[in-house]
């Protein structure tokens, strides 16, 4: 009860320090500014030709070939790049694969080694009258053209053979017809499908990696400040107007609020991005939307999201104050916050073995792990079907540990604000909690 108002003038200080430094204004405003640039990069791309489709020619040198390799391949391509595309549809000006038939290999050639080509596909037969394919362009076996040319060449192996086999094109099409299959959900109300799959991945890997580096980085900050106090003497001051425990709230409030602040800007600067790829994407000409997306948030999931990140936050970063408190000078914060970066690390490469299964069983029972849940909560949200039982069950478990790790790291502050010059451990910590107040 006697935390406010010293609480809130602590947060005060430290929340404008923060912000009035022209070291954060600049970092914010270029953070704001890479953002902006990262969204825009399929527009810049597209402008520049770098994501222009590709162009390969195709050099027919075996005889009989009733599969149309030229058609073969650019279905191919049009369905690799946009599966809901109709390769039959007209085309828009540029934004469809080109392929062509060429007569002149050796000048083809010559135009992928001067890159007006992507690749050169060339067909022949061998000794026993199977298809052989050459394909020169990009040695990566990454490389989608490459991938998807391979796909293609495959197809018209197959019909090739199958012909030769005397099966009819008809009886050909009918055999490898894809069967009728319906995937039905365990849960009836569970609206996910493959399109929206796509950009619910993409956005679970965002919200963990954001989730992560702003327990990392503004976690960090909450140590550094006490530390720098406790190392400039201030501290000596501070505990004379105000108790460790409003102390240990300000510190908190004040430089989380501060943290969060840069990072409300870097994600309205995302918002603007991606609002403004499209339209400018438009006024250029160019294809600079992006390849997926992104699945509609209701309110209830938005706050469900930023509960957990709000809490989560606080967790971490009132047990970093306590660490920040332990030590005496700057240079030792790593080292005392070093548990705590280990188990940030642990939630953040769980949420990411969890999204090749967020619907196993140990992801369900460590997303309600309190340290873990900021984390694998939000992604089992964006993929799979959680109740709404397990979400609150999350949340409150989230804040009766928020409630303890309070309680504790305000004795741990109480003792460790007036300890100078002294060896951080285990046993050290335990004297000082039992005699704080």
């Amino acid at each position: 009860m006697d935390l406010f108002p010293n609480a809130l003038h602590v947060a005060r200080r430290e929340y404008l320090f923060r912000v009035r430094g022209r070291a954060f204004v600049i970092t914010t405003a270029l953070l704001a500014l890479a953002i902006i640039g990262v969204t825009m990069v399929p527009t810049l791309l597209g402008a520049l030709g770098v994501a222009d489709p590709p162009t390969v020619a195709i050099d027919v040198q075996a005889d009989d070939i009733t599969t149309d390799p030229v058609l073969t391949v650019q279905t191919a391509l049009i369905i690799g790049a946009d599966p809901s595309a109709d390769p039959g549809s007209p085309p828009l000006e540029g934004d469809r694969a080109r392929v062509t038939r060429t007569d002149d290999p050796d000048a083809a050639a010559q135009s992928v080694r001067d890159g007006e080509l992507d690749a050169l596909l060339t067909i022949t037969r061998d000794a026993d009258d199977e298809l052989e394919f050459e394909f020169l362009g990009s040695a990566s076996p990454t490389n989608m053209t490459r991938l998807l040319i391979t796909q293609a060449s495959a197809a018209i192996a197959i019909a090739d053979r199958l012909e030769r086999a005397g099966i009819d094109p008809r009886q050909s099409a009918e055999l490898f017809q894809p069967p009728s299959f319906t995937a039905v959900p365990v849960d009836p109300d569970d609206s996910r499908n493959a399109e929206d799959f796509g950009g619910a991945f993409i956005l679970t890997y965002a919200v963990v990696i954001l989730t992560f580096l702003a327990i990392l980085t503004y976690g960090n900050w909450v140590a550094q400040s006490v530390a720098e106090e406790k190392s400039g003497r201030v501290m000596e001051l501070l505990i004379t107007a105000a108790t460790p425990r409003q102390l240990l709230t300000g510190k908190v409030l004040g430089t989380g609020a501060a943290g969060l602040t840069q990072y409300l800007a870097i994600v309205v600067a995302a918002v603007i991005g991606l609002v403004a790829n499209g339209p400018i994407s438009e006024a250029l000409g160019v294809a600079g939307e992006l390849p997926f997306s992104l699945p509609s948030l209701g309110p209830v999931m938005l706050l469900g999201f930023a509960a957990f990140f709000l809490l989560g936050f606080l967790l971490y970063a009132t047990l970093y104050a306590a660490a920040g408190s332990m030590v005496s000078r700057i240079e030792d914060v790593q080292q005392a916050v070093g548990p705590l970066i280990f188990l940030a690390m642990g939630g953040y490469l769980a949420s990411f073995t969890a999204l090749n299964d967020p619907d196993a069983q140990w992801v369900a029972v460590l997303s309600l792990v309190p340290f873990f849940s900021p984390y694998l909560m939000p992604a089992r949200m964006l993929l799979t079907s959680v109740g709404i039982g397990e979400i609150l069950l999350a949340l409150v478990l989230l804040v009766a540990v928020l409630a303890a790790a309070i309680w504790l790291a305000s004795r741990i502050y109480s003792a460790g604000v007036l300890m100078y010059g002294q060896r951080v451990g285990i046993r050290t910590i335990w004297r000082a909690t039992r005699v704080a107040r």
